[in-house]
Protein backbone atom coordinates (compact mmCIF):
# COMPACT_ATOMS: atom_id res chain seq x y z
CA UNK A 1 0.00 0.00 0.00
CA UNK A 2 1.31 3.43 -0.96
CA UNK A 3 1.32 5.84 1.99
CA UNK A 4 1.46 9.61 1.87
CA UNK A 5 2.94 11.37 4.87
CA UNK A 6 2.28 15.11 4.87
CA UNK A 7 4.11 17.65 7.00
CA UNK A 8 3.57 21.35 7.54
CA UNK A 9 6.91 23.10 6.90
CA UNK A 10 6.23 25.37 9.90
CA UNK A 11 5.98 22.40 12.26
CA UNK A 12 9.28 21.78 14.06
CA UNK A 13 11.02 22.29 10.73
CA UNK A 14 14.60 21.70 11.87
CA UNK A 15 13.75 18.90 14.29
CA UNK A 16 11.74 16.94 11.71
CA UNK A 17 14.46 17.02 9.03
CA UNK A 18 16.00 13.66 10.04
CA UNK A 19 12.56 12.07 10.45
CA UNK A 20 11.54 13.16 6.94
CA UNK A 21 14.79 11.80 5.48
CA UNK A 22 14.21 8.48 7.25
CA UNK A 23 10.69 8.21 5.84
CA UNK A 24 11.85 9.12 2.32
CA UNK A 25 14.01 5.99 2.32
CA UNK A 26 10.96 3.74 2.72
CA UNK A 27 9.78 2.36 -0.60
CA UNK A 28 6.04 2.64 0.06
CA UNK A 29 6.07 6.14 1.60
CA UNK A 30 5.75 9.44 -0.22
CA UNK A 31 6.77 12.44 1.92
CA UNK A 32 5.02 15.71 1.06
CA UNK A 33 5.24 19.19 2.56
CA UNK A 34 2.09 21.31 2.33
CA UNK A 35 2.01 24.87 3.57
CA UNK A 36 -1.38 24.31 5.24
CA UNK A 37 -2.80 20.99 6.40
CA UNK A 38 -5.94 22.58 7.93
CA UNK A 39 -4.86 21.81 11.49
CA UNK A 40 -4.39 25.48 12.31
CA UNK A 41 -2.25 26.09 15.34
CA UNK A 42 -1.29 22.46 15.90
CA UNK A 43 2.02 22.99 14.14
CA UNK A 44 2.91 25.52 16.84
CA UNK A 45 2.04 23.15 19.70
CA UNK A 46 3.38 19.69 18.87
CA UNK A 47 5.02 17.70 16.08
CA UNK A 48 2.48 16.04 13.80
CA UNK A 49 1.98 14.52 10.38
CA UNK A 50 -0.94 13.37 8.28
CA UNK A 51 -0.67 9.80 7.04
CA UNK A 52 -3.21 9.12 4.32
CA UNK A 53 -5.35 11.80 5.97
CA UNK A 54 -4.96 10.48 9.54
CA UNK A 55 -3.58 12.98 12.05
CA UNK A 56 -0.63 11.44 13.92
CA UNK A 57 0.93 13.43 16.78
CA UNK A 58 3.75 13.11 19.28
CA UNK A 59 4.94 14.95 22.35
CA UNK A 60 8.42 15.01 20.80
CA UNK A 61 9.97 14.18 17.44
CA UNK A 62 11.03 10.75 18.76
CA UNK A 63 7.50 10.13 19.99
CA UNK A 64 6.13 11.18 16.60
CA UNK A 65 8.51 8.79 14.84
CA UNK A 66 7.28 5.93 17.02
CA UNK A 67 3.63 6.85 16.38
CA UNK A 68 4.23 7.16 12.63
CA UNK A 69 5.84 3.70 12.63
CA UNK A 70 2.81 2.23 14.42
CA UNK A 71 0.40 3.93 12.02
CA UNK A 72 2.34 2.75 8.96
CA UNK A 73 2.26 -0.82 10.27
CA UNK A 74 -1.49 -0.61 10.95
CA UNK A 75 -2.28 0.85 7.53
CA UNK A 76 -0.04 -1.64 5.76
CA UNK A 77 -1.95 -4.53 7.37
CA UNK A 78 -5.32 -3.31 6.04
Amino acid sequence: MELTVKFCPCNSEEDLHELKNHLKQLSNVDVVENRCLNYCGQCLVQPFALINGKNVVGNSVDDLLENIGETIRELSEE
